[in-house]
């Protein structure tokens, strides 16, 4: 068995080159990430995967991708997903269970369907943040509701159908990226809220999942370590 460094990576381009080849096979990550750029039609996504586990002598090497819906669509080359947002999901959610469970669960296999012919075997959902109004649009219509019950509910819903499809699930960003007024891609949110009130609203929906995989949030919260974003802190 190859020992796996405990690192994903990201690559270039369509195609491997030789210089990726080499840092594959040299430092072994333990899976890699496909973005937007990766990402060009069927066969070229095929051949790119196959490559990726040829490497590795393993067909069910960790290949991720953040394919979400709405505006976080790494394959909007091959589909369009606009209308498809957790919020979305959410509202109908609320105002009719029993469609929602039909209609959710029917995009959820048509897109572990597109996944696996791609050879992808790792999507980055659900997102389990909550909305919160004049907070930073990172999150927005990404979040399934502002309530965490609701959250939780369909986060259970959704690992359970990908996990069903042999898509493995990263829920994210743990514990919790809703009350960040900034992007933490470009600046280090720092929130304030007490640690009882974050138990009961934000932290709440990351409760409990049967996920095998999280995503930390890049957050400061200040009440419970001051220093360490999530990613880095220890207490957290």
């Amino acid at each position: 068995m190859i020992n796996r460094r405990s690192f994903i990576t990201g690559i270039k381009s369509t195609k491997l080159n030789k210089q990726e080849i080499n840092f594959l096979k040299k430092y072994k990550p333990w899976g890699i990430i496909l973005f937007s750029r990766n990402l060009r039609s069927i066969n070229q996504i095929k051949s790119l995967t196959k490559h990726v586990k040829k490497i590795f002598k393993d067909k069910h090497y960790p290949i991720l991708i953040d394919q979400e819906g709405g505006r976080v669509n790494r394959l909007k080359k091959l589909i369009n997903l606009n209308s498809f947002t957790s919020e979305y999901f959410g509202k109908m959610f609320i105002k009719d269970k029993k469609k929602f469970n039909i209609i959710y669960k029917l995009y959820i296999d048509q897109t572990c369907h597109l996944l696996s012919i791609l050879g992808i075997n790792i999507n980055t959902v659900p997102v389990l943040d909550l909305f919160y109004q004049g907070s930073s649009n990172i999150i927005g219509n990404r979040s399934f509701s502002n309530k965490s019950n609701i959250v939780s509910e369909i986060g259970d819903f959704c690992i359970k159908n990908f996990t069903k499809n042999s898509i493995g699930t990263v829920i994210k960003h743990i514990p919790g990226h809703g009350l960040a007024k900034v992007d933490s891609h470009n600046f280090t949110p720092k929130i304030n809220k007490t640690l009882k009130y974050l138990l009961n609203k934000d932290f709440k929906s990351f409760k409990s999942k049967k996920s095998l995989f999280a995503m930390t949030g890049h957050i400061v919260f200040s009440e419970i370590d001051p220093i360490n974003t999530v990613t880095h802190s220890k207490k957290i």
